[in-house]
């Protein structure tokens, strides 16, 4: 079963019962997931340049929460930062947003996801130029749903073992088990920052729970147990780019993960345990499917995947600086895949695009008055 059909069934009923919750950019990743590859979309029309055969093509919606989109972009994606790869180690660092903040999180998730994201930048970031003084280079993404679609906000970030100090021009290689050192004094100054950063937002600061107040409140250098930052070696990188690539062009959930509706009309979803690797089924109503799945839908505009230090788009000189020391010359290219060409099915021959159809512009993608 796709993803499109079951909101085809159940979104005009779940909307209804849930109007309240609902933001713009849930209508609008509805209403692209469902009008995908359809005539809602637009399309072209190509033509047979040997046998005039004639075919419309419906065009994508690519939307980043859909589950026919994004193929293409992650492979892509994939092989540009595999031929960016520096020649040393890597580490694959995790910065996980604490339960007690969650609900703050689903409130205002644009504040608090951006947050995330430049708060654990700056805690790599000060704890390099502390313990190795030098400035690291890092890729970020944000990921929010766990393997049952469960709601579990974190940043993953893939980090070359190195650190470049600009005023000397110099690169530091300390030994891989002496880079980052330990995941504590990460954790603690992720916390220490989250919560000075959260309390210059008196929108997002004053709609916290007493409860979770009160966890943000006590936070200090000293105390910061639920904080989690996770460490791990990835050897040369290349299995953590295929790692996050996951997260950069794709949904939470996949078409081949929804097994259909059992007799009672609930969702069939395939899961695999994190731990025992054990393939199993997970049974919900359709609206809570529905639920678990918008609240992976980030806010407009907002930028999960982003690069830091002598990785950014600004840093590009100190890149191939830093790659010249390592002994790289020149960055191997990317063997990019090619674009896709329209076969003919009578003859095989290459079709071209001979009109374009606009898209209809209906209401299905704006929230109601």
């Amino acid at each position: 079963m796709k993803l499109a059909e079951l909101l085809k069934q159940q979104w005009e009923s779940y909307a209804q019962n849930n109007r309240g919750s609902l933001r713009s950019e849930h209508y609008r990743a509805v209403s692209s997931v469902v009008s995908c590859r359809t005539a809602e979309q637009g399309g072209h029309l190509y033509q047979c340049q040997s046998c005039q055969n004639a075919k419309f093509a419906y065009h994508s919606c690519n939307h980043r929460n859909c589950t026919q989109c994004g193929s293409r972009d992650q492979q892509v994606w994939t092989l540009k930062q595999e031929a960016r790869l520096l020649k040393c180690n890597y580490f694959l660092v995790t910065f996980t947003l604490p339960e007690e903040l969650r609900p703050i999180a689903r409130k205002h998730p644009k504040v608090i996801y951006d947050l995330m994201m430049k708060e654990s930048a700056s805690t790599l970031q000060d704890i390099a130029q502390t313990k190795l003084k030098g400035q690291l280079g890092f890729t970020g993404v944000l990921h929010t749903w766990g393997r049952q679609l469960q709601y579990h906000p974190h940043v993953h970030y893939i980090i070359p073992a190195i650190a470049y100090n600009p005023e000397e021009k110099e690169l530091i290689k300390p030994d891989k088990d002496k880079f980052l050192i330990s995941n504590r004094p990460l954790a603690k100054r992720f916390a220490v920052r989250m919560k000075n950063a959260i309390k210059l937002f008196p929108e997002v600061y004053t709609d916290i729970t007493p409860l979770s107040r009160k966890f943000l409140d006590t936070v200090h250098y000293k105390k910061a147990k639920k904080w989690v930052v996770h460490l791990q070696h990835a050897g040369n990188g290349q299995t953590a780019i295929r790692y996050l690539a996951r997260y950069v062009h794709k949904s939470a959930v996949t078409d081949k993960r929804i097994k259909g509706l059992d007799e009672g009309g609930n969702v069939k979803v395939k899961w695999q345990d994190s731990k025992t690797k054990q393939v199993g089924i997970l049974v919900l109503t359709g609206f809570e499917f529905i639920r678990r799945w918008l609240q992976h839908v980030l806010p407009k505009g907002f930028m999960r995947l982003r690069h830091f230090g002598f990785l950014s788009p600004a840093a590009k000189a100190t890149y191939t600086q830093i790659k010249m020391m390592l002994g790289a010359l020149e960055s191997p290219k990317a063997d990019l895949p090619d674009a896709i060409v329209k076969a003919c099915c009578r003859c095989g021959k290459q079709m071209k695009s001979i009109n374009t159809f606009p898209p209809k512009r209906g209401q299905q993608n704006k929230a109601p008055p």
